[in-house]
């Protein structure tokens, strides 16, 4: 079970029941870069017993790249392209490069990817999951949505997982919305498969850095010392994030305004306890908080009232 998401994960569940009883589903897992969301996808592959299971993943360096999400999604069903309609065959083998690339081609590919998905279902039901929805190429994005608001009672579950809100239509799917873990439940998880508690000073400063994000509360202790792990050691500056949510941060850090980049630099040096001492340091570098409010809207810091 993962710890924090039972309800999320169960709404999963009774997608792949919908499914299975004939139905259809869409969902949209929704959450900043740590909070669990493949976790999610794997566990609901995990349960797609008896069920085909078609998955792809958003990759940033192929966004540009037309239907490469789409080859990728189709790859253990491709074989059924020869059941459908001369037209949609066509467009569907264009776009998968199986053959001549049809102009004007999009409405014919969402629709094929419609039909392949129901003669899928035709034999078990299906689960659709896709990963990092933000990277999806666009054409793939489109294809995938027509067939999606068109599902009916087709046996067929729907999962995809970004980290922003979507467009063209995407925000009228139901959306599961992944908030940090609450207190207790991050304890739980920071003490999850150890042998002996942190201790509390160190299980303090590590929430307040992770603030309920579940990946920063695995990967903070994976890089601390084990001294500094068991308080034999102390803690002295603003702890590691890890690796995987550092590199996160330095893409949104990059996407930032230079008065903004150097505004956090002044906060990361600055007491953030204590307002009147950020604001006074901001001030002393000639700049103002409103400097930090692209920082805020990415996601990086929270601004007070």
């Amino acid at each position: 079970m993962l710890i924090g998401r039972e309800a999320e994960l169960g709404r999963l569940m009774r997608a792949l029941e919908t499914a299975r009883r004939g139905g259809s589903d869409v969902l949209v897992v929704q959450g900043d870069a740590g909070m669990g969301k493949t976790a999610l996808l794997e566990a609901l592959i995990a349960a797609a017993e008896g069920m085909t299971v078609l998955r792809a993943r958003g990759v940033e360096s192929e966004a540009g790249v037309p239907f490469a999400g789409l080859a990728e999604l189709c790859e253990p069903v491709v074989s059924l392209r020869g059941r459908l309609p001369g037209a949609q065959a066509a467009a569907l083998g264009g776009a998968l490069a199986l053959g001549a690339v049809a102009p004007q081609a999009r409405l014919a590919i969402g629709a094929a990817l419609l039909s392949l998905l129901s003669l899928a279902a035709e034999e078990q039901p299906v689960a659709c999951v896709v990963d990092d929805v933000q990277w999806l190429d666009v054409p793939s994005l489109e294809a995938l949505g027509f067939a999606a608001r068109r599902l009916g009672e087709s046996g067929v579950a729907v999962v995809l997982a970004r980290r922003t809100a979507g467009a063209d239509g995407e925000d009228e799917v139901e959306t599961v919305e992944l908030a940090p873990l609450p207190r207790e439940r991050a304890v739980e998880l920071l003490g999850a498969g150890r042998d002996r508690p942190v201790p509390e000073a160190v299980a303090r400063r590590v929430l307040e850095t992770a603030a309920g994000n579940p990946l920063a509360l695995l990967e903070i202790p994976a890089v601390l010392s084990r001294d500094e792990l068991e308080g034999r050691a102390p803690l002295e500056g603003p702890l590691p994030l890890g690796s995987t949510l550092e590199r996160v941060l330095a893409r949104r850090l990059e996407a930032l305004p230079d008065g903004t980049r150097q505004a956090l630099l002044v906060v990361a040096a600055a007491d953030v306890r204590r307002g009147d001492v950020v604001v006074g340091a901001l001030a002393a570098a000639g700049l103002d908080v409103a400097a930090l409010e692209p920082a805020e809207r990415a996601g990086i810091v929270s601004l007070g009232p």
